[in-house]
């Protein structure tokens, strides 16, 4: 299993007339762990587009739990619980202020040639990176 963990701070912006985070940014908050986690492990986007693979969004879930609020710190967990194969799943809990869960989602990206744009199996290079976290 990979884990990463990826911290935020809550911008005014982000905010709706209530004071808490506008829903949709929770999965940008999703993009921004994933990111993190991919770029840690030795995997960013732009060296897998120039491997000639794209990594599409297929599916995203996302389950609100209580409000985040302007300045408030959070932490987001992301998890990769399956080797990638055909897909990569990567679950994410987002906590506030006292380790409260905020917010749980996972996302599915897919595999796709970028110059087909047809869908295949995760590339060997990917594979390689995850495959410590699973023996």
């Amino acid at each position: 299993m990979y884990t990463h963990q990826t911290f935020l701070d809550v911008r005014y912006y982000e905010t709706d007339l209530m004071g808490i985070v506008h829903h949709s940014n929770y999965i940008r908050y999703f993009e921004c762990a994933r990111n993190d986690a991919l770029v840690t492990l030795g995997l960013p986007i732009k060296e897998v587009e120039k491997r000639g693979i794209m990594m599409p969004v297929v599916n995203v879930s996302c389950a609100y739990k209580a409000p985040a609020r302007q300045g408030d710190r959070l932490r987001l967990e992301s998890v990769v619980k399956e080797l990638p194969k055909a897909r990569l799943i990567i679950d994410t809990v987002i906590y506030g202020p006292q380790d409260q869960v905020v917010c749980t989602g996972s996302v599915t990206l897919g595999f796709i040639h970028s110059n087909s744009r047809k869908p295949t199996r995760a590339p060997e290079f990917i594979v390689k990176l995850f495959a410590p976290f699973f023996k």
